[in-house]
């Protein structure tokens, strides 16, 4: 039981230690990823208008000490985000104008009734 208790309370007084954050903060201890894509931190999607202009501000401030450049820093996710663009582009062109295709004939380019 001695020990028991002993296990509890070091549990407890280890548990009590973590810090448990609430709030979006910019610093040396944020990572690249966060700083070049705020958006995809649940924390910073919590918070309010206002406060997102806030923090963008001092994200750039942060980005330019680091001299960060996300677009070379994350090519290969850019040009996989631009890769899928094109693709949904090219996919709403063949639904849109169906019969601007040179594959199209007289059944694919009648209008809906």
């Amino acid at each position: 039981m001695k020990f028991f208790s002993v296990f509890l309370f070091l549990s407890f007084v280890a548990c009590s230690n973590i810090p448990i954050s609430s709030e979006f903060s910019v610093g040396k201890n944020l990572d690249d990823y966060t700083l070049c894509f705020p958006e995809s931190d649940q924390l910073f999607n919590k918070l309010i208008r206002e406060n997102k202009i806030r923090v963008y501000r001092l994200i750039l401030e942060e980005r330019n000490n680091r001299m960060l450049d996300c677009s070379t820093r994350f090519s290969d996710m850019l040009s996989a985000e631009h890769h899928l663009n094109n693709l949904n582009n090219e996919e709403l062109l063949r639904k849109s104008f169906p019969c601007d295709r040179p594959d199209s004939s007289a059944s694919t380019c009648q209008a809906p009734l």
